[in-house]
Protein backbone atom coordinates (compact mmCIF):
# COMPACT_ATOMS: atom_id res chain seq x y z
CA UNK A 1 0.00 0.00 0.00
CA UNK A 2 3.02 2.45 0.78
CA UNK A 3 4.53 1.31 -1.99
CA UNK A 4 1.82 2.47 -4.14
CA UNK A 5 1.00 5.54 -2.41
CA UNK A 6 4.70 6.54 -3.16
CA UNK A 7 4.45 6.30 -7.14
CA UNK A 8 0.92 8.32 -6.76
CA UNK A 9 1.22 11.59 -9.26
CA UNK A 10 -0.62 13.12 -6.87
CA UNK A 11 1.34 12.48 -3.76
CA UNK A 12 4.66 13.75 -5.85
CA UNK A 13 2.33 17.16 -6.30
CA UNK A 14 1.70 17.72 -2.97
CA UNK A 15 5.71 16.75 -1.74
CA UNK A 16 6.74 18.93 -4.16
CA UNK A 17 4.25 21.80 -2.62
CA UNK A 18 5.68 21.15 0.95
CA UNK A 19 8.48 21.64 -0.13
CA UNK A 20 7.97 24.57 -2.05
CA UNK A 21 6.47 26.36 0.51
CA UNK A 22 9.18 25.69 3.07
CA UNK A 23 12.02 27.18 1.31
CA UNK A 24 9.76 30.44 0.28
CA UNK A 25 8.48 30.36 4.25
CA UNK A 26 12.65 30.15 5.50
CA UNK A 27 13.78 32.82 2.45
CA UNK A 28 10.69 35.39 2.52
CA UNK A 29 12.54 38.61 4.11
CA UNK A 30 11.25 39.68 7.09
CA UNK A 31 8.61 42.80 7.49
CA UNK A 32 11.86 45.02 8.78
CA UNK A 33 13.70 43.61 6.06
CA UNK A 34 10.59 44.61 3.29
CA UNK A 35 11.11 48.28 4.39
CA UNK A 36 14.44 48.28 4.18
CA UNK A 37 16.25 49.61 1.27
CA UNK A 38 20.44 49.96 0.50
CA UNK A 39 21.61 51.46 -2.03
CA UNK A 40 25.13 49.81 -2.65
CA UNK A 41 28.72 51.37 -2.94
CA UNK A 42 29.00 49.61 -6.38
CA UNK A 43 25.43 50.70 -7.34
CA UNK A 44 26.01 53.98 -6.69
CA UNK A 45 29.23 54.12 -9.01
CA UNK A 46 27.49 52.20 -11.81
CA UNK A 47 24.89 54.62 -11.90
CA UNK A 48 27.25 57.58 -11.78
CA UNK A 49 29.57 55.85 -14.20
CA UNK A 50 26.67 54.91 -16.79
CA UNK A 51 25.40 58.78 -16.31
CA UNK A 52 28.73 60.37 -17.25
CA UNK A 53 29.34 57.95 -20.06
CA UNK A 54 26.14 59.41 -21.27
CA UNK A 55 26.71 62.79 -20.79
CA UNK A 56 30.44 62.81 -21.77
CA UNK A 57 31.18 64.69 -18.44
CA UNK A 58 32.24 64.41 -14.69
CA UNK A 59 29.12 64.76 -12.73
CA UNK A 60 28.84 67.41 -10.10
CA UNK A 61 28.31 66.21 -6.17
CA UNK A 62 25.30 68.19 -6.90
CA UNK A 63 24.01 66.18 -9.86
CA UNK A 64 25.19 62.74 -8.27
CA UNK A 65 23.15 63.54 -5.21
CA UNK A 66 19.89 63.73 -7.85
CA UNK A 67 20.86 60.38 -9.27
CA UNK A 68 21.21 58.71 -5.63
CA UNK A 69 17.58 60.51 -4.80
CA UNK A 70 16.27 58.91 -7.78
CA UNK A 71 17.44 55.71 -6.86
CA UNK A 72 15.91 55.68 -3.72
CA UNK A 73 12.61 57.45 -5.18
CA UNK A 74 12.82 54.09 -7.81
CA UNK A 75 13.47 51.66 -4.99
CA UNK A 76 10.62 52.98 -2.64
CA UNK A 77 7.87 52.88 -5.36
CA UNK A 78 8.91 49.53 -6.63
CA UNK A 79 8.66 47.89 -2.94
CA UNK A 80 5.17 49.54 -2.82
CA UNK A 81 4.51 47.92 -5.89
CA UNK A 82 5.65 44.68 -4.90
CA UNK A 83 3.56 45.04 -1.45
CA UNK A 84 0.01 45.15 -3.90
CA UNK A 85 1.18 42.52 -6.01
CA UNK A 86 1.59 44.19 -9.30
CA UNK A 87 4.18 41.43 -10.12
CA UNK A 88 1.81 39.12 -10.37
CA UNK A 89 0.11 39.77 -13.51
CA UNK A 90 3.09 42.25 -15.20
CA UNK A 91 6.26 40.76 -16.12
CA UNK A 92 8.07 43.52 -16.89
CA UNK A 93 11.27 45.51 -15.50
CA UNK A 94 11.20 47.46 -12.49
CA UNK A 95 11.37 50.50 -14.56
CA UNK A 96 7.81 49.76 -15.36
CA UNK A 97 6.60 49.00 -12.02
CA UNK A 98 7.80 51.70 -10.74
CA UNK A 99 6.08 53.79 -13.46
CA UNK A 100 2.56 51.82 -12.57
CA UNK A 101 2.80 52.35 -8.88
CA UNK A 102 3.22 55.97 -9.83
CA UNK A 103 0.20 56.17 -11.48
CA UNK A 104 -1.83 54.30 -8.92
CA UNK A 105 -0.07 57.00 -6.16
CA UNK A 106 -0.28 60.02 -8.23
CA UNK A 107 -3.18 59.69 -11.09
CA UNK A 108 -6.06 58.03 -9.25
CA UNK A 109 -7.49 61.05 -7.16
CA UNK A 110 -8.71 64.16 -7.74
CA UNK A 111 -8.32 67.56 -6.76
CA UNK A 112 -11.25 70.09 -5.51
CA UNK A 113 -12.76 72.58 -8.00
CA UNK A 114 -10.82 75.89 -7.19
CA UNK A 115 -13.13 78.82 -6.49
CA UNK A 116 -12.17 82.08 -8.45
CA UNK A 117 -10.84 83.44 -5.78
CA UNK A 118 -8.27 80.85 -5.18
CA UNK A 119 -7.38 80.99 -8.84
CA UNK A 120 -7.16 85.34 -8.54
CA UNK A 121 -5.01 84.81 -5.21
CA UNK A 122 -2.79 82.13 -7.34
CA UNK A 123 -2.15 84.31 -10.24
CA UNK A 124 -1.17 87.38 -8.03
CA UNK A 125 1.30 84.76 -6.50
CA UNK A 126 2.64 84.37 -9.56
CA UNK A 127 2.42 87.11 -11.52
CA UNK A 128 5.36 87.12 -13.83
CA UNK A 129 4.15 84.10 -15.79
CA UNK A 130 0.93 86.34 -16.84
CA UNK A 131 2.08 89.41 -18.03
CA UNK A 132 1.67 90.33 -21.76
CA UNK A 133 5.05 89.72 -24.04
CA UNK A 134 7.50 92.34 -23.18
CA UNK A 135 8.22 95.20 -25.57
CA UNK A 136 10.77 97.29 -26.42
CA UNK A 137 11.13 100.59 -28.62
CA UNK A 138 14.66 101.39 -29.88
CA UNK A 139 16.19 103.49 -32.88
CA UNK A 140 18.62 101.84 -34.74
CA UNK A 141 21.03 102.80 -37.93
CA UNK A 142 23.15 100.79 -39.85
CA UNK A 143 26.86 101.04 -39.85
CA UNK A 144 29.08 101.04 -42.88
CA UNK A 145 26.24 99.61 -44.65
CA UNK A 146 24.10 99.82 -47.77
CA UNK A 147 21.34 98.16 -46.64
CA UNK A 148 18.68 100.99 -46.25
CA UNK A 149 15.62 98.64 -45.93
CA UNK A 150 15.15 98.79 -42.14
CA UNK A 151 13.42 101.68 -40.42
CA UNK A 152 14.76 104.45 -38.06
CA UNK A 153 12.45 103.22 -35.15
CA UNK A 154 10.61 99.99 -33.69
CA UNK A 155 8.57 98.96 -31.62
CA UNK A 156 8.41 94.84 -30.95
CA UNK A 157 8.57 92.18 -28.99
CA UNK A 158 11.14 89.63 -28.50
CA UNK A 159 10.15 87.44 -30.86
CA UNK A 160 9.07 90.34 -33.87
CA UNK A 161 12.81 91.17 -32.79
CA UNK A 162 14.32 87.95 -33.30
CA UNK A 163 12.25 87.32 -36.67
CA UNK A 164 13.48 90.93 -38.16
CA UNK A 165 17.33 91.14 -36.85
CA UNK A 166 17.77 87.94 -35.50
CA UNK A 167 18.14 85.96 -32.33
CA UNK A 168 20.98 86.78 -31.27
CA UNK A 169 21.06 90.54 -31.75
CA UNK A 170 17.60 90.51 -29.91
CA UNK A 171 18.58 88.82 -26.43
CA UNK A 172 21.77 91.64 -26.73
CA UNK A 173 18.97 94.44 -27.26
CA UNK A 174 16.33 92.91 -24.63
CA UNK A 175 19.30 92.97 -21.67
CA UNK A 176 19.63 96.84 -22.52
CA UNK A 177 18.21 99.95 -20.29
CA UNK A 178 16.60 103.23 -21.20
CA UNK A 179 19.54 105.33 -20.39
CA UNK A 180 19.83 107.50 -23.58
CA UNK A 181 23.03 105.57 -24.40
CA UNK A 182 24.33 104.48 -28.31
CA UNK A 183 25.19 100.89 -28.41
CA UNK A 184 26.13 99.14 -31.18
CA UNK A 185 24.92 95.71 -31.62
CA UNK A 186 25.64 93.27 -34.86
CA UNK A 187 22.86 91.00 -36.18
CA UNK A 188 23.23 88.87 -39.68
CA UNK A 189 22.90 92.17 -41.52
CA UNK A 190 26.10 94.54 -40.05
CA UNK A 191 26.44 96.37 -37.29
CA UNK A 192 23.83 98.77 -35.80
CA UNK A 193 23.75 101.72 -33.35
CA UNK A 194 20.94 101.46 -31.35
CA UNK A 195 19.29 103.80 -28.23
CA UNK A 196 16.64 102.42 -26.35
CA UNK A 197 13.80 104.74 -26.31
CA UNK A 198 11.24 102.73 -23.90
CA UNK A 199 10.98 99.50 -22.65
CA UNK A 200 7.80 99.35 -20.45
CA UNK A 201 6.75 96.65 -17.38
CA UNK A 202 4.64 94.10 -19.20
CA UNK A 203 1.03 93.94 -17.90
CA UNK A 204 -0.70 91.28 -16.23
CA UNK A 205 -3.35 89.94 -18.27
CA UNK A 206 -6.95 89.85 -17.61
CA UNK A 207 -8.19 87.26 -15.84
CA UNK A 208 -11.44 85.67 -17.63
CA UNK A 209 -8.94 85.73 -20.89
CA UNK A 210 -6.35 83.43 -19.59
CA UNK A 211 -8.63 81.68 -16.82
CA UNK A 212 -8.48 78.36 -17.87
CA UNK A 213 -4.56 78.54 -17.74
CA UNK A 214 -4.55 79.35 -14.95
CA UNK A 215 -6.54 76.64 -13.41
CA UNK A 216 -4.61 74.17 -15.24
CA UNK A 217 -1.16 75.53 -13.65
CA UNK A 218 -3.10 75.78 -10.37
CA UNK A 219 -4.00 71.75 -10.44
CA UNK A 220 -0.67 70.99 -12.03
CA UNK A 221 1.05 72.81 -8.70
CA UNK A 222 -1.69 71.56 -6.41
CA UNK A 223 -0.50 67.87 -7.72
CA UNK A 224 2.76 68.09 -7.57
CA UNK A 225 2.55 69.62 -4.17
CA UNK A 226 0.54 66.26 -3.24
CA UNK A 227 2.54 63.62 -4.90
CA UNK A 228 5.65 64.82 -2.86
CA UNK A 229 3.93 65.07 0.21
CA UNK A 230 2.58 61.09 -0.55
CA UNK A 231 6.38 59.85 -1.69
CA UNK A 232 7.95 61.42 1.37
CA UNK A 233 4.82 59.91 4.05
CA UNK A 234 5.91 56.63 1.93
CA UNK A 235 9.96 57.30 2.55
CA UNK A 236 9.77 57.80 5.64
CA UNK A 237 8.41 54.53 6.04
CA UNK A 238 12.04 52.40 5.34
CA UNK A 239 15.12 52.35 6.42
CA UNK A 240 16.89 53.82 4.13
CA UNK A 241 21.38 53.08 3.69
CA UNK A 242 23.14 54.71 0.79
CA UNK A 243 27.20 53.33 1.22
CA UNK A 244 29.95 55.82 0.46
CA UNK A 245 32.04 55.11 -2.04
Amino acid sequence: MLKKILYEPLFHFLLLGGLLFLFYASSAPSEEGKNRIVISKERTEQLISDAEKKLLSVLTAEEKQKIIEQEVYEAVLYKEALKTGLEISDTDMKRHLVDKMAFVLYDTYELPNPSDETLKKFMLENSNDYREEETITFTQNMMDSDIDTFEKEYSLTLFETSTVFGRSFSEMLFQLEVNGKVHQLESDYGVHEVRIIAKPVPKVKDFESIKEKIKSDYLTAQREQNNKAIYEKLKSEYSISVEEK
